[in-house]
């Protein structure tokens, strides 16, 4: 019986048609050649583990969201399914401006309920955030290193220093910054029963930051 599920390039053709994106601005993006990506989307071949690696890191998304389990038995793959994720010296996918950096942790397993994250806190002003955010989800933060002045719509400020933690609604809007000139450094994970959580909470990010950066 043939499967029903849907290949690799299926998923990476979706996934460009829902962006916007050409066959040209999926090639700068994760450095594979135009005719390699319309290859794989027409399923003429299938990619490497190291391609697959590429596009992930270049689109900004989790190996899950293109493969499913069963669509490769090799040992390459079998890992991929076991739902464990290792991330050495916080390395993992970036994103940032002048004001913070999130790193996203464990980014190899998709469809996670918890999204870790370690995130440096710069800003000093609620301007400089353009106010509270606001998502799905709840949060916890531990703060690593510094102070940190937490916002939360619903209770006064909170100024909270390194081992000090908080459990809030991320419905509830929020904002992180740094009580001083030296950088702030938080553990944070986001929870949520949503689908697709950690690629949610990159879009909205995206558009919190694209949306202050000058014109």
């Amino acid at each position: 019986m043939k499967s029903t599920e849907p290949t690799i390039g299926q998923a990476l053709r979706e996934r460009r048609g829902y962006h916007g994106w050409t066959l040209a601005d999926v090639s700068n993006k994760t450095g594979i050649s135009k005719s390699t990506l319309s290859k794989i989307e027409n399923d003429l071949i299938s990619p490497s583990y190291q391609s697959i690696l590429q596009l992930c890191a270049g689109l900004g998304i989790e190996i899950g969201d293109l493969v499913s389990p069963s669509q490769n038995r090799s040992e390459d793959w079998k890992r991929l399914s076991g739902r464990r994720s290792i991330s050495h010296r916080q390395s993992g996918l970036t994103m940032g401006d002048d004001n913070f950096t999130y790193t996203y942790l464990c980014t190899d397993i998709a469809h996670k309920r918890i999204v870790p994250m370690v995130i440096e806190v710069r800003a000093n002003s609620l301007n400089d955030v353009g106010g509270l955010w606001s998502h799905v989800g709840e949060e916890f933060l531990y703060v690593l290193d510094g102070t940190v002045e937490l916002h939360t719509e619903a209770y006064e400020p909170t100024k909270l220093s390194a081992g000090d933690s908080a459990y809030f609604d991320s419905t509830m809007g929020h904002a992180y910054l740094a009580t001083g000139d030296k950088p702030v450094k938080l553990l944070v994970t986001c929870s949520s029963a949503t689908p697709n959580l950690a690629q949610t909470l990159r879009e909205v990010l995206m558009e919190r930051l694209e949306g202050r950066s000058p014109k």
